[in-house]
């Protein structure tokens, strides 16, 4: 996902509509077409399945960008397989009973075998003992039914007819609370781009599942060796206690060793389903026969029960929690305060306090920290990391030599402290406000990412219209209302800090005898 860390909380949730437009006469029965001219002109229609649609006209290139939203991320992982949705995304492009394979009856057959092999090996190696002999033995088994199911593949077959296609953007994102499928295509090749997708999504098969773990193992591998990424993930696991969203979306490695194709098979079932999604085209389309393409290609994906996705809320936290991380690298810090979740109306004044303290080189922390005191290579905040559940409002900052972050990180309270005495002025709100407009027009200029917005807005909080919405929200927001927020919020009792630091020098330990 190209968007920073900080903006997907502004571009993609909302809340829930109560208008959904007029039907048009020459549209199904059904489909509803926006006419408030506040908003884009977009065609919204539900298949009996569940499966939601947002279509958008815009004409100025023979192009047409996709984007198909599931409401879920790692905080649905099940119990003890944390990673499982980042990796199913993976396993999303191996292709279908259709594509991908010579001959799926045989490979089938393959299949099986692999996973009977793996199985038996993942048990062994989870023995307090293994026994060496045995795991070499499962080991050759596995690779020998590997071996097997290669002869029936045709290795990357799904991305070679999206290349040959004209594809662009052909893409995928796992986050905390959603997945997201994106591809932009030539505009003649809408009725292939419905096939193709729904029969991804009906008939998945997960080949060389067991491959693609070993690459998110390395996945999981960069990740601890990279010490601003190792940092951010052990803010949220010390932040959060009981909350799913403390586990990492890549996945602890010792879940990730464990996780066998029929885990997937199992996830796959449960959550992508077409009641649980929305699929968003943005282009150069008719929405009628959008509607008529996915009618016929997707109404044969069946719906089905929902999980439950109501997780252990987070305890209120009554203390500071403080923490050292040391890796040879630059000293940063990275601060989070929880925050109540966009059911409260009290993230929209949150919201404004990070643009006060952050939006841009006008906001308080460049002018002061980094301009004025010379303190900082940078300092940034969101108020927000995920949607479906309170999270964290984030600070983020590196010390400019020869300060240290313990004078950054005071230096930074200074700033918040300030907040909540003085309300900010009425040119900073006003400035805020203006930045969210200019960027929502901006960002509709790429339909790739329009459709992206659309699908994951809607899916996951209910409205595609919450870009809009959330700018009149905040022209709500008043002064008073950011510091009483900040107040609120950003106090010591709920806060959680860690430091990145250069690990000691050793010391040498001198014996009697030793010279000095």
């Amino acid at each position: 996902m190209k968007l920073s860390l900080f903006l997907p909380c502004f571009l993609l949730f909302c809340q829930p509509s109560f208008a959904k437009g007029t039907p048009d006469a020459s549209l199904p029965e059904g489909a509803v077409k926006e006419t408030d001219p506040k908003y884009p002109p977009v065609v919204s229609y539900t298949l009996k399945n569940g499966l939601k649609l947002i279509i958008l006209e815009k004409h100025f290139a023979p192009t047409i960008s996709y984007s198909m939203a599931f409401k879920v991320g790692n905080v649905d992982s099940p119990k003890g397989k944390t990673g499982l949705p980042h990796l199913f995304e993976h396993m999303a492009f191996k292709g279908t009973q259709t594509i991908n394979t010579k001959d799926y009856k045989k490979e089938k057959i393959a299949l099986d075998k692999i996973e009977v092999a793996a199985r038996a090996l993942i048990a062994e190696e989870r023995k307090p003992n293994p026994d060496q002999p045995a795991l070499e033995t499962l080991k050759k088994a596995l690779a020998a039914a590997e071996k097997e199911a290669d002869a029936y593949i045709l290795k990357d077959e799904f991305s070679q007819i999206y290349k040959n296609l004209g594809e662009n953007g052909l893409n995928a994102a796992t986050g905390y609370d959603y997945t997201f499928y994106t591809v932009a295509l030539p505009a003649n090749q809408l009725e292939t781009l419905m096939a193709m997708e729904a029969d991804r999504f009906k008939n998945a098969v997960l080949r060389e599942f067991y491959r693609e773990r070993s690459v998110v193992m390395e996945e999981r591998r960069m990740y601890e060796a990279k010490p601003e990424s190792a940092l951010s993930e052990l803010l949220t696991t010390t932040a959060f206690e009981a909350h799913p969203y403390r586990y990492p979306i890549v996945g602890w490695m010792d879940d990730i060793k464990t996780f066998t194709r029929t885990d997937a098979e199992n996830f796959y079932r449960r959550f992508y389903v077409p009641n649980n999604a929305t699929l968003a085209i943005v282009g150069d389309v008719k929405p009628a026969d959008v509607i008529k393409f996915a009618e016929n290609h997707f109404s044969a994906w069946s719906p089905a029960e929902l999980p439950d996705t109501t997780y252990t809320r987070e305890p209120k936290q009554n203390s500071e929690k403080r923490f050292n991380l040391f890796f040879k690298a630059n000293p940063s810090l990275r601060m989070g305060f929880h925050n109540p979740g966009f059911s409260s109306q009290d993230m929209y004044p949150l919201i404004m306090a990070s643009d006060v303290l952050s939006g841009g080189k006008t906001a308080r922390f460049y002018r002061t920290l980094v301009e004025g005191k010379q303190l900082a290579l940078y300092a940034a905040s969101g108020a927000t990391t995920s949607s479906r559940y309170p999270s964290l409002f984030i600070v983020v900052g590196a010390p400019k030599a020869p300060h240290t972050v313990e004078e950054l990180e005071t230096a930074i309270w200074d700033e918040i402290e300030k907040l909540k005495a003085e309300p900010p002025t009425a040119w900073e709100m006003e400035r805020i406000v203006n930045a969210h407009e200019a960027e929502l027009v901006k960002n509709l200029e790429s339909s790739l990412e329009t459709a992206q917005s659309l699908s994951v807005s809607e899916q996951i909080m209910g409205d595609w219209k919450f870009d809009w919405k959330m700018i009149d929200e905040l022209r709500k927001v008043t002064p008073e209302d950011v510091s009483k927020a900040a107040a609120k919020y950003l106090v010591r009792s709920n806060y959680t800090v860690g430091f990145l630091r250069q690990p000691a020098a050793a010391v040498p330990i001198h014996g009697k005898g030793d010279s000095k």
